[in-house]
């Protein structure tokens, strides 16, 4: 697959929610179980639902240049439930970092 096949990526800049309590909500399906490496992340081929319409994209899980690993876990720790046109819910804000004091993007799967 070169770089003209792929969908667009979800920029994790465009959510703004700090609040744990009241997460930016992504209504994402399966379109591809494995994940697949270009030279910045890891990603999985998804749907999103935008507007009431779904298109494809590209999932970043883990992107090279930062440590957090918080999004490729919880794919992984999820990989039983994650099946071909499976929907599910992810939530993420920007919390707190335990060891800086820069924010960090949190995650949570809803299968």
């Amino acid at each position: 697959m070169s770089d003209l096949d792929f969908p667009p990526f979800i920029k994790w800049g465009s959510y703004k929610s700090q609040d744990q309590n009241k997460p930016d909500v992504l209504e994402l399906q399966v379109l591809e179980v494995d994940t697949f490496e270009i030279a910045y992340s890891i990603n999985v081929k998804v749907k999103l639902k935008d507007s009431g319409e779904w298109n494809e994209a590209i999932l970043p899980l883990k992107s090279f240049e930062s440590k957090n690993e918080i999004l490729l876990k919880e794919w992984l720790k999820n990989k039983i439930k994650v099946k071909k046109g499976k929907k599910f819910l992810l939530k993420t804000w920007l919390g707190k970092s335990t060891k800086s004091d820069f924010p960090m993007r949190r995650f949570v799967l809803e299968f």
